[in-house]
C-alpha cells in the first residue's frame, strides 16, 4: 500500500488503522444516534421488524413450512417448522428446530444464519451455512431436523466461501475455499469435488479445476420432475463468460456447445432452459439477446431448442423457475411486474394462460419440490406484499398471508416519469410522496450495476418515517441495471459513466419539474450504487444537498487488488490496461475528490467483516473526504454485518435509524 492510490490510511499501522475507524465511528454515533428521535425511530423499525403478523416466508417441504424467524428473545433467530395446514389456516403451530446463537460456541465464532438446504427428497436432512460475523465467509454443518442434532461424522466443512450442494442423501458436490491452494485470484472456488458420506475431504473424488485466473466453480444436481437428474458444473471465466460442463456416468466434465455468455435457468423434461445475453446463432435459427430458450439435452449433447420468450425493447426477462409440468417466469415491462408459464405437452412448450395478477414488484417466494405450486410475492410503494399460493395444474390463486400496512399512504402518489441523459437516451423513475415542490425533502435511490433490476417494492419504514412525514422518494432505474433486455450492457466498462449521467438527469430532471431542488435532493445507493452515487458526488456536488453511500466502491484503479474485486473486470474494466487506466481516472470516486470544490454532507457505510468489497474503499474515500470536507461526512462502521448486512434486526434498525437522522439533519431541517 505504498502507491498513491493508497494513499490515505497507507502509513498507518493495523491498530492505528482500527482506532481510526473506530474513532470516526463512534462520533457518527455521537453525533446521529444521541437524540430522541433516532431512539424512537430504531425501536419503531425493530418492533415492526419483529412484528408476528408480518409474513413468515417459509420453504415448503412434504406439507411442512420451514422458517427463519428473530426475535427480542432471539436476536440471531431460530429455524422453526410447522405443518402446512395449519400455516394456511393462519394459525401456525410453529416448533423450533435450531437457535443460531447456539453454533457460536460450538464454532468458536460469532456466526449467523446464511441459509438452510434441504435435501428435498428427505427434506430433514439439512446443510446450514452459517456465515462468521455476516461475512461471505461461512461454514457448513449437516444437521438432521427430525433428531434436532449435528449429524456426527457427517458433512460438514470449514470456514471459507465455499459452495456445497446435494447431490443426493449420501453425496455432496464441494467447491471448497478454505485453503488459497483451492482459490481463483478473486478468492473463490477454482475446483469441483464429489464426495461421498463417510470420506473425508481428500479421498473426494475431483471432477474438475479450473484455472486460477478465472472467477469461481460451482456444481450442481437438478433433480428433473419429468426424467432423470442430472449433474452440472459452472466455471465462470469472467463474471459475465462461463463454460458449463455436464457430468457423465464416469465423472467426466463433458463441455456443452453453448455460448459463453448465456446463463442456465431450469432443466426440465430433459431441457435445459437458457437465458441468452447476445444473439445466438444455431444452424439456420437465430435466438435473440434476452430470450429464454429450451435446448434438449442427451448425455452431453445438445438437440432441438425452442424460443419461449422473446423480449419487446420494453422488457425483461426476470427470474425462472420449474415445477413438475411447467416452466414459469417473471418479467418486467417498463419497471413493472407480470408473469407467463408453458406447459410440456404434445412433444413442445405451449403457453398457458394464467389468472390476473397484480403489477408492480412480482417474486417467485418458493416452489414446493414435486408438485405443481409455487408461492409468489407482489407489492407496490404503497401497497403492502401479499403471499399467494398458485396451483398451476387447476390455475387457482389464493391468498396465504397479507403484510398489514406500515404507513398511511393516504395523498401518497405513485408516478413515473423519464429524464433524457446527456446522449439523449431516456430514463424511466419513480416518484412517490404527497408534495411536489422546490421545498420538498428528496431521498434519490439508484443502483446501476451488474443486471440488476430497481423495482416498485413497498416502502415499510421509509414509507412510515419519510413519506408520511412530506418527504419524497425517487427510484431512479438508470442504465448498467436489468430494467430492460439492452439496459446493462449499455453502462459497462467504457461506458460505466452513463450510469452517472443517467441518475444527473434524473436529478436535473426532478428540479426542472418543480418537484424538488438540489439542496434538497439527497442520493443514496450501495455496493455498485454507492459507487455511483459516489461518483455523481465528485463531479456533481452541487446538483444535490446530500449523499448516502453504503459499503461502496471507491478506488477503481486499485478495486481489483482488493478481495473479489478481480472479478468485477468485465463490468468495470481492467485498470492494468493504459487506456482503461485513464478512463477509470476520471471515473473513480477516491481519485477524483478535490480540494477546490465544495460537497455537501456525506454518509459512507462499510463494515468491517465485508470480505466481498474491502472496507477500505470507504475508509480511504471518508479519510479524504473528511480532509477537505471536514465535519461534512461521517462514517459509519459496525464490526459485523457483512456486505448484505446479514445481523441482526436490531443492527439493521440502529443503521437505518442513523441514516433517517443525518437526512433530518441535512436536507430537512
Amino acid at each position: 500500500m505504498s502507491t498513491d492510490k493508497f494513499h490515505y490510511l497507507a502509513d498507518l499501522n493495523a491498530a492505528q488503522t482500527q482506532s481510526f475507524h473506530q474513532n470516526a465511528h463512534a462520533e457518527t454515533l455521537a453525533q446521529f444516534c444521541q437524540s430522541e428521535y433516532f431512539h424512537k425511530t430504531k425501536q419503531d423499525i425493530t418492533e415492526k421488524l419483529q412484528d408476528d403478523k408480518q409474513i413468515p416466508f417459509c420453504q415448503e417441504h412434504r406439507a411442512k413450512m420451514y422458517h427463519f424467524h428473530q426475535s427480542a428473545e432471539q436476536p440471531k433467530g431460530v429455524y422453526r417448522v410447522c405443518s402446512a395446514a395449519s400455516y394456511r389456516a393462519g394459525l401456525p403451530e410453529w416448533e423450533i428446530l435450531f437457535a443460531v446463537a447456539d453454533f457460536d460456541a460450538i464454532l468458536g465464532d460469532d456466526v449467523y444464519l446464511d441459509g438452510v438446504s434441504h435435501y428435498v427428497e428427505q427434506p430433514e436432512m439439512a446443510l446450514l451455512t452459517l456465515s462468521s460475523a455476516g461475512s461471505d465467509s461461512a461454514y457448513t454443518i449437516e444437521f438432521n431436523l427430525k433428531k434436532r442434532e449435528i449429524v456426527p461424522n457427517g458433512f460438514h466443512f470449514p470456514l471459507g466461501k465455499n459452495h456445497i450442494a446435494w447431490r443426493d442423501e449420501n453425496s455432496v458436490w464441494v467447491c471448497p475455499a478454505w485453503d488459497e491452494r483451492q482459490l481463483t485470484t478473486s478468492g473463490y472456488p477454482r475446483q469441483a469435488w464429489l464426495m461421498q458420506r463417510g470420506q473425508s475431504f481428500e479421498d473426494a473424488t475431483p471432477v474438475h479445476e479450473m484455472d486460477a485466473d478465472g472467477v469461481l466453480i460451482h456444481a450442481w444436481r437438478y433433480l428433473d420432475g419429468q426424467g432423470a437428474p442430472i449433474d452440472l458444473i459452472e466455471a465462470a471465466n469472467t463474471f459475465y463468460t462461463k463454460d458449463y460442463f455436464y457430468v457423465n456416468a464416469n465423472l467426466q466434465a463433458v463441455k456443452l456447445a453453448l455460448p459463453d455468455d448465456c446463463e442456465i435457468v431450469g432443466y426440465l423434461a430433459g431441457q435445459l432452459l437458457l437465458r441468452l445475453k447476445s444473439d445466438w446463432q444455431r444452424s439456420k435459427q437465430k435466438y435473440i439477446s434476452g430470450s429464454l430458450i429450451a435446448v434438449k439435452l442427451n448425455k452431453g449433447e445438445l438437440g432441438e431448442a425452442q424460443c419461449l420468450f422473446t423480449p419487446t425493447a420494453t422488457q425483461a426477462l426476470e427470474s425462472v423457475e420449474t415445477t413438475r409440468k411447467f416452466i414459469i417466469i417473471t418479467l418486467l415491462d417498463n419497471v413493472s411486474g407480470s408473469l407467463k408459464a408453458w406447459k410440456w405437452q404434445d412433444g413442445t412448450w405451449q403457453e398457458v394462460a394464467l389468472p390476473d395478477f397484480p403489477k408492480g414488484a412480482i417474486e417467485i417466494a418458493d416452489q414446493p419440490w414435486g408438485g405443481d405450486t409455487v408461492h409468489l410475492t407482489a407489492s407496490d410503494f404503497v401497497t403492502p406484499l401479499t403471499l399467494f399460493s398458485l396451483d398451476l395444474n387447476v390455475m387457482e390463486l389464493t391468498v396465504l398471508r397479507k403484510q398489514p400496512k406500515q404507513f398511511n399512504s393516504e395523498n401518497i402518489s405513485v408516478n413515473q416519469y423519464f429524464a433524457t441523459s446527456h446522449d439523449g437516451t431516456r430514463i424511466p423513475y419513480y416518484h412517490v410522496g404527497k408534495t411536489q415542490s422546490p421545498d420538498t425533502p428528496t431521498l434519490v435511490y439508484v443502483y446501476g450495476g451488474f443486471n440488476v433490476a430497481e423495482l416498485p417494492h413497498y416502502m415499510g419504514a421509509i414509507g412510515r418515517h419519510w413519506l408520511e412525514q412530506g418527504g419524497a422518494f425517487v427510484l431512479a432505474n438508470v442504465r448498467g441495471g436489468g430494467e430492460f433486455a439492452h439496459w446493462h450492457t449499455a453502462a459497462i466498462r467504457e461506458n460505466k459513466h452513463k450510469t452517472v449521467d443517467d441518475l444527473l438527469s434524473v436529478l436535473n430532471d426532478l428540479c426542472e419539474r418543480g418537484f424538488t431542488s438540489a439542496k434538497k435532493i439527497a442520493i443514496q445507493g450501495g455496493s455498485n450504487g454507492g459507487l455511483v452515487v459516489a461518483s455523481a458526488f465528485c463531479r456533481q456536488p452541487e446538483s444535490m444537498g446530500a449523499m448516502i453511500c453504503e459499503v461502496p466502491l471507491t478506488d477503481m484503479l486499485g478495486y481489483t487488488e482488493l478481495y473479489a474485486g478481480a472479478s468485477w473486470i468485465d463490468e468495470y474494466g481492467d485498470p492494468n490496461d493504459p487506456q482503461m487506466a485513464d478512463y477509470l481516472a476520471q471515473f473513480s470516486p477516491y481519485h477524483q475528490i478535490s480540494g477546490s470544490l465544495k460537497y455537501p454532507p456525506a454518509f459512507i457505510t462499510t463494515s468491517l467483516s465485508d470480505d466481498r468489497v474491502h472496507p477500505a474503499h470507504a475508509l480511504k474515500f471518508y479519510a479524504k473526504l473528511r480532509d477537505v470536507a471536514h465535519e461534512q461526512s461521517w462514517l459509519y462502521a459496525p464490526p459485523t454485518g457483512g456486505h448484505t448486512g446479514n445481523g441482526t434486526q436490531a443492527d439493521t434498525a440502529a443503521e437505518l435509524a442513523c441514516v433517517l437522522a443525518f437526512l433530518r439533519e441535512t436536507i430537512v431541517l
